[in-house]
């Protein structure tokens, strides 16, 4: 069979076209992922807050989470170190009701979740599981949903939450 290219004449063979097409679609095919599968993967995409990205930044982490001590570990000695910090916000601070409210905008939720598991990554589920507990008793409801707070993580650009990458993922494994 011959196709116009252009000002040239292209010669194919009947049965490399049939190929071609059916590899073309082949190809659409395996690209086209069906919606629930890639929600299930982004469900159990995890995340955490990346200290390194504060430094990168010129912001501090040990700043911003001393901020949300409770009103008695403010009175205290504040740590200095992340670790410490991190002890505190999990051991005191997290265990007070006002920790998370369904007041405060839901990004800084998702911070303080990661504040009180001390920083341990955590898949969407996850935190829409927690979330989901937390706000339990709040008469007005809150989108939690994969979705929503997939894509309020991947556009963070205030708390340093970022995806675990597959090369991490692989070296606790």
């Amino acid at each position: 069979m011959a196709k116009d290219n252009g000002s040239e004449k292209v010669m194919v063979n009947d049965a490399e076209d049939s190929a071609v097409e059916s590899a073309g679609e082949s190809a659409a095919e395996i690209e086209a992922v069906p919606e629930e599968d890639t929600e299930a993967v982004d469900a159990e995409r995890r995340y955490f807050l990346d200290t390194d990205w504060y430094r990168d930044n010129d912001r501090s982490f040990t700043m911003l989470t001393a901020s949300r001590l409770c009103a008695s570990c403010q009175k205290k000695k504040i740590p200095k170190s992340e670790t410490a910090l991190l002890k505190t916000m999990k051991d005191c601070c997290s265990k007070k009701e006002d920790f998370i409210t369904p007041t405060i905008p839901l990004l800084e939720m998702v911070f303080r979740l990661f504040l009180a598991n001390s920083n341990k990554p955590m898949s969407l589920v996850q935190i829409q599981e927690e979330l989901q507990q937390r706000l339990s008793a709040s008469t007005d409801p809150r989108d939690v949903s994969i979705n929503k707070l997939k894509r309020i993580l991947d556009n963070d650009r205030y708390y340093g939450l970022r995806p675990v990458s597959t090369e991490e993922e692989g070296a606790k494994t």
